[in-house]
């Protein structure tokens, strides 16, 4: 008697509890529904198995400032191996929680432990507050439940502790009540706190002609518009969902048609397209309706369509009627139509072609193929007309370039440079490429002519451009196989060719090509071809600048001349030579002399020099030397002093070390000195030469007068 004794007691406190104690009901409440992060769960769980469903159906009219009424109902469902937070050892399990809290622990659930729990689950699910009770609220306040909440609980039932794969669960429903305040747009908010009734999807079903606006939390809310469902397990955070509201309207509507005009073309496909704005669970149906003189012709029911009016009996000269129309979930609609003419007639037009210039040249529009020369500007003056008196719309197209358009509308000039495209000779190809032999460009030339429906006509043209350019003359020098800079790079002495392997006739082969080469007026090559002229060795050039003259002339006469200065600077090589050379006046034996030397370097390769008197030798030039284009030959004076004797008055030589290479070189040196001149003249041997070159003039005369 002891356990059925404590299970009425038990019972009697709790039954008690939730009618006297103002906190009792919605503690309950929110230990049946759980925490937020894991209601009904075991300690050893991650998920939880909850299935069933929930209805809000609002079941009166909810205009503003007025009484609202609206049912409730629940279905819940919940796997029996998850604990409860109504009983004590939440992780031990329902089954063991309710034969430990609520009956004698001896490993069964009789039928008073089942009916104890399910008396807990009712007393802890009847509530009178929408919002206690995880329902709702309407326009900021709870909706009540006068006759309270009924519940059926559905209990695990009788049984042992220790089985697995049962379920519970409860129902419940409710009749609500509120008040809607005086704005036009209703506020329905759910609250999403962790309970268990939010685990379970809500359909919120709406009195006939109201529908569902917006919501933030739009994503989780799928459905249609009078009648939605709300996923409340899938919003990603804790806070209450609201959703708007208000009384349907008809949706809005927009067209668009290609062409965008106010006549539709008799034989030419036109394209209507048509969009509906509404709420975002509706899904507007689009109709379309062709009428002529107020008759039905065909019914499309798609977002857009395209017509061809000729396929419906149309002629020209009738009015096409269409109407697009936009109906929603409620069955409210919005139309929009338009009235086109219907044009079968082309525009026509008329022009003139001319060669602009001082005497322009006119040229007939029927001709299919125009012939001009490279470099020439094209000229159209289109003029057009359609039966409409609307504007008519000209357009140009070539392919002398990628995207190459202009456009105009009735009286227009077009214009145009008749060039050699890209298929022709260039410096953009290899040498062996850029030497054939092309075709003249083809620019192929289209107008299009248009009026306002779409009809169009056309005429296409080709403009040959003929060979007017001269060729292209591309010199190069080189030494060897090298190629050099023609402003600084030459040098006396250098081997020099001229090579114009690199030049090219637009069209023509170039061995058709005609050449003519002058050096320094000097002709160097007169009417040659490709063979001889491709390269050519120059004559050996003395420093300074020398002009090169170059004319090419193709198979039709174009000819082409340039000129080039070639700079040409000193010997590379060092080119050294005594100007001059002293000795001091005092030149004794046995006393401190000093000789001078005047040396000069006409190659431009730069040179230290130094004196030297037979094993002696003085410090090397402190800058080195060497030829300019500018200023000639260098020169510089080098002094050294010794003590003189005939020794070494013999042996005085100059050396010359180059900077940039490892050549050198060693000149001997001839002295001046005037006192060495007069001791030659005052000495016995000059007066002996004396004698002996008279004695000689002597003879020679009495010779002469002999033989006389």
């Amino acid at each position: 008697m002891m356990p059925k004794l404590r299970k009425k007691r038990l019972l009697e406190i709790i039954v008690v509890s939730f009618l006297f104690s103002y906190y009792s009901v919605p503690q309950s409440i929110e230990d049946l529904e759980g925490d937020s992060s894991q209601p009904f769960l075991s300690d050893s769980d991650s998920a939880i198995p909850i299935s069933g469903e929930s209805f809000l159906n609002f079941t009166g009219p909810i205009s503003h400032s007025s009484i609202i009424s609206a049912t409730w109902s629940a279905n819940v469902s919940v796997s029996e191996s998850y604990g409860t937070e109504l009983l004590e050892n939440r992780s031990l399990g329902l089954l063991v929680q309710i034969d430990s809290s609520l009956g004698d622990s001896d490993g069964w659930i009789d039928n008073q432990e089942d009916e104890a729990f399910a008396e807990l689950v009712r007393s802890a699910r009847n509530w009178t507050d929408s919002e206690l009770g995880g329902c709702c609220i309407f326009d900021y306040n709870s909706m009540s439940s006068p006759g309270g909440n009924h519940v059926v609980v559905h209990t695990p039932g009788i049984g042992p502790v220790n089985r697995t794969g049962g379920f519970w669960g409860w129902s419940e429903s409710a009749n609500l009540t509120g008040f809607s305040d005086g704005r036009i747009m209703r506020l329905i908010d759910l609250p999403r706190v962790g309970a268990m009734i939010e685990e379970v999807p809500l359909t919120v079903n709406l009195p006939v002609g109201w529908e569902f606006r917006f919501s933030p939390m739009s994503e989780i809310i799928e459905g249609d518009p009078g009648a939605f469902t709300v996923n409340r397990s899938d919003a990603p955070v804790a806070y209450d969902i609201r959703i708007t509201i208000g009384e349907n309207e008809p949706p809005g509507i927009t067209t668009s048609r290609f062409p965008s005009s106010s006549t539709a073309s008799l034989d030419l496909s036109s394209s209507f397209s048509a969009s509906c704005t509404d709420s975002i669970l509706d899904s507007p149906t689009i109709q379309w309706t062709i009428s002529r003189d107020g008759q039905v012709l065909s019914t499309i029911q798609n977002p857009w369509f395209d017509l061809v009016p000729s396929d419906l009996g149309f002629s020209h000269g009738e009015i096409l009627n269409v109407v697009a129309t936009c109906t929603d979930y409620h069955g409210a609609n919005s139309s929009r139509g338009e009235d086109l003419q219907v044009d079968g007639i082309p525009p026509e037009w008329f022009g003139n072609i001319s060669i602009s210039g001082a005497d322009p040249i006119d040229i007939d529009p029927q001709q299919k193929v125009i012939e001009v020369q490279a470099g020439t500007d094209l000229v159209f003056q289109i003029n057009a007309s359609d039966e409409s008196n609307l504007t008519v719309f000209l357009e140009m197209l070539t392919n002398i370039s990628e995207g190459w358009r202009q456009l105009g509308s009735m009286q227009h000039t077009f214009q145009f440079t008749a060039n050699q495209g890209s298929t022709v000779n260039g410096a953009h190809l290899g040498l062996s490429e850029r030497h054939k032999e092309r075709k003249p460009t083809e620019i192929y030339v289209e107008l299009i002519v248009s009026d306002d429906s779409g009809n169009s006509v056309s005429q296409d043209w080709i403009v040959r451009v003929l060979d007017a350019n001269s060729p292209t003359i591309i010199p190069r020098i080189l030494i060897g196989e090298a190629e050099i800079e023609i402003d600084g790079d030459a040098h006396e002495g250098d081997e020099l060719t001229l090579d114009l392997s690199h030049s090219f006739d637009d069209l023509d082969n170039i061995s058709e090509v005609i050449w003519w080469v002058w050096v320094d007026d000097d002709e160097l090559s007169s009417e040659s071809g490709w063979s001889s002229t491709e390269k050519m060795t120059l004559p050996e050039l003395s420093q300074g600048f020398h002009e090169i003259r170059i004319k090419a002339t193709d198979s039709k006469g174009n000819s082409g001349e340039i000129e080039i200065q070639l700079m040409v600077n000193p010997n590379r090589a060092p080119q050294i030579d005594i100007i001059q050379a002293n000795l001091s006046d005092d030149s004794d034996d046995g006393s401190m002399t000093k000789v001078s030397v005047v040396v000069q370097n006409a190659g431009s390769g730069l040179v230290h020099a130094r004196l030297c008197i037979t094993e002696i030798c003085g410090r090397w030039s402190e800058q080195p030397f060497g030829a300019t284009f500018e200023s000639g030959p260098a020169e510089i004076l080098i002094e050294m002093e010794f003590e003189a004797s005939n020794t070494t008055l013999e042996n005085i030589v100059l050396e010359w070390d180059s900077v940039s290479d490892e050549a050198n070189g060693t000149i001997p040196i001839q002295l001046n000195s005037e006192e060495q001149s007069e001791k030659s003249h005052s000495s016995p041997f000059f007066a002996i030469f004396v004698l002996g070159i008279v004695i000689i003039a002597i003879m020679a005369q009495r010779l002469r007068s002999h033989n006389d």
